[in-house]
């Protein structure tokens, strides 16, 4: 059985998703280098977790909300929706379901960002269940939200409802839209189900570049044998390319036991699966950060590097 998790603000993750974007392993990878070396017991106690809430909290004025989710929302003045993040902030989670709704009829993508980072600072593990009612919202937006806030607060007791979404997605068939089934496959990982690999997979394929730092923070709190296994059946193809992602989602994702199948692609002709591989290295072994740019000579004096160490 996992061990408990500390409560986790979702705003927590997300700053540390700003670290990887900006290159900065000290936020970034404080979590991550305690996941990915912690093979032997800790010897911490387990810590019981808040218990899940079934009710949003009243704001103590409604009025107050909308003005503040209005001023949130509004493009004219960074200021103004700098300190309208703030009191939004201080209202707690009871600002949730108005700034939820905010999100279905938001336009602005900036603006979207924005509501998305207000729900982040008030969120956190007790919220789950609620957050998981806009599994089946209208809004595709909203409903993308939700797949993803959860899976960044794993939840085991959500697994049916995460599967049921994923059956219903699946139906859709083509009609599906890629965004959302990718959410669903952070989802299911979160809550140990490995079909959701598939479409990370994609992901990491096709938006690399746009859905890493997402990736990265989801995945760095879910590593298991499972999803180490998962992953090794997926570096075993013979497409370098779905090797590459395999890689990377190793590196976000993995646990030291993958070493020995990372390994020999520190000798690969292929620069890319070179790279990949040392970075796989530096977050499992050394709990740095991925560096996204390596130039082809430096990419061979590090793989010399990890292949003496490893």
């Amino acid at each position: 059985m996992r061990r408990a998790q500390r409560t986790r603000p979702i705003a927590l993750v997300l700053a540390a998703t700003v670290a990887w974007i900006h290159g900065s392993p000290e936020m970034a990878t404080a979590e991550s280098r305690a996941t990915c070396n912690s093979q032997e017991p800790q010897g911490e106690p387990e810590e019981k977790l808040p218990p899940k809430l079934t009710a949003w909290p009243k704001p103590k004025s409604q009025t107050e909300l909308k003005n503040q989710i209005t001023r949130l929302r509004q493009e004219r003045s960074e200021d103004v929706a700098a300190e309208a993040q703030l009191a939004l902030s201080a209202m707690g989670s009871s600002a949730a379901p108005l700034l939820i709704r905010s999100l279905g009829k938001e336009k602005g993508r900036a603006a979207g960002e924005r509501i998305r980072f207000a729900l982040a600072s008030i969120l956190d593990q007790q919220h789950s269940r609620l957050i998981a009612k806009s599994f089946d919202d209208r809004s595709p937006a909203i409903r993308v939200w939700a797949l993803i806030a959860v899976s960044r607060t794993p939840d085991s007791g959500l697994q049916e409802a995460v599967r049921g979404h994923w059956k219903t997605l699946t139906k859709r068939g083509d009609k599906a839209e890629e965004l959302e089934r990718y959410a669903a496959g952070l989802c299911l990982l979160s809550v140990q189900d490995t079909q959701g690999l598939e479409p990370v997979v994609s992901a990491t394929l096709a938006h690399w570049k746009q859905r890493a730092p997402e990736i990265r923070s989801v995945l760095d709190g879910l590593r298991s044998p499972a999803l180490d296994k998962a992953l090794l059946e997926r570096l075993k193809d013979e497409g370098s390319k779905v090797q590459s992602a395999a890689l990377r989602l190793i590196a976000a994702g993995g646990t030291r036991a993958t070493l020995s199948a990372v390994a020999p692609f520190l000798d690969s002709g292929n620069p890319t699966l070179r790279i990949d591989a040392i970075n796989a290295c530096r977050v499992l072994v050394a709990g740095e950060a991925p560096l996204d740019r390596i130039s082809v000579f430096k990419a061979i004096e590090l793989a010399k590097t990890w292949k003496a160490r490893l």
